[in-house]
């Protein structure tokens, strides 16, 4: 069964492993260049790189979607539509043999493979953290360390449960990519902020690379309040800061040595949403016939 499930799933899974090789070069140069060029020249980091790290977060935040689409989502999907899936079905194996198997074959090596892109990433963007706005924000986050292995594990278990349910490739690639998307606004956006307590400081700068959550502003007892500049027109704004009780601004921020904690805490949500995934996949091969 192990070698029918890779005969059948052999050309994507290469092709797949064949991009993620070619940006693990390209990340790797990366890694390279930067470690000859930070000893001699810090402060050319900016001009060298600016450009290069506005479109290496959009590749990396493509790339597990991608896989997932197209690793993914014909698994069970192409067969059920063409209906080879009931000879498999009527030999001496059984249903959970047969999901177990192909979903074992067609993405372990994917997932296993991004994920140590990811770890890659993380080595060759650490030293460039000065020119982020933080390692800790979308989307630098999620292209670099564990979360990359386990969003790309989401993307699949997502086309291959969204096959067997729909039985159109097609379909399930569209229900990949909106669930991928859903899963990094929600966990990026409602989750990630309380992963810990937002550390504060009584001013609107924080540590340089942390993640600054909230920026407000307090009264003398050191006590946040309501206020907004726009309310002083034209009027001197310290003036009009002292005029309403303001006596400064603060800040609640995440320091950027969070990074690894946070990614250990988001790569277990994420697992933990593979896993119910997987559990409606095998609850679904049952099912079909």
């Amino acid at each position: 069964m192990t070698w029918v499930a890779w005969r059948q799933q052999r050309l994507l899974t290469l092709v797949s492993l064949g991009i993620v090789a070619v940006v693990a070069a390209g990340m790797a140069w990366l890694w390279a260049d930067v470690a000859s060029v930070m000893p001699m020249d810090l402060a050319g980091l900016d001009l060298r790189y600016d450009e290069f790290l506005q479109y290496v977060p959009m590749v990396m935040l493509v790339l597990p979607v991608l896989l997932g689409m197209f690793a993914g989502a014909p698994v069970f999907a192409r067969e059920l539509e063409q209906g080879t899936h009931v000879f498999g079905l009527t030999q001496s194996i059984g249903r959970t043999r047969w999901w177990t198997t192909k979903v074992l074959v067609a993405g372990v090596p994917v997932t296993v493979a991004m994920t140590l892109l990811g770890l890659l990433n993380a080595k060759a963007l650490g030293p460039l953290s000065t020119l982020m706005t933080s390692r800790l924000q979308t989307p630098m986050f999620e292209s670099q360390g564990l979360v990359l292995g386990a969003y790309t594990a989401f993307a699949f278990a997502l086309g291959a449960t969204a096959g067997l349910l729909v039985r159109s490739t097609l379909a399930s690639m569209a229900i990949t990519i909106a669930g991928y998307l859903a899963l990094l606004v929600v966990v990026g956006n409602a989750a990630r902020p309380h992963y810990a307590t937002p550390e504060f400081a009584p001013s609107g700068a924080g540590e340089p690379g942390a993640w600054r959550v909230e920026i407000g502003y307090q009264d003398a007892r050191g006590n946040p309040m309501d206020f907004s500049p726009g309310e002083c027109g034209l009027e001197s704004l310290p003036v009009c800061m002292t005029q309403h009780g303001v006596a400064g601004q603060f800040t609640r921020f995440h320091p950027a040595e969070r990074f690894w904690d946070f990614q250990l805490l988001e790569s277990g949500i994420v697992v933990l949403a593979v896993a119910a995934l997987l559990g409606v996949g095998a609850w679904a091969v049952r099912r079909i016939h």
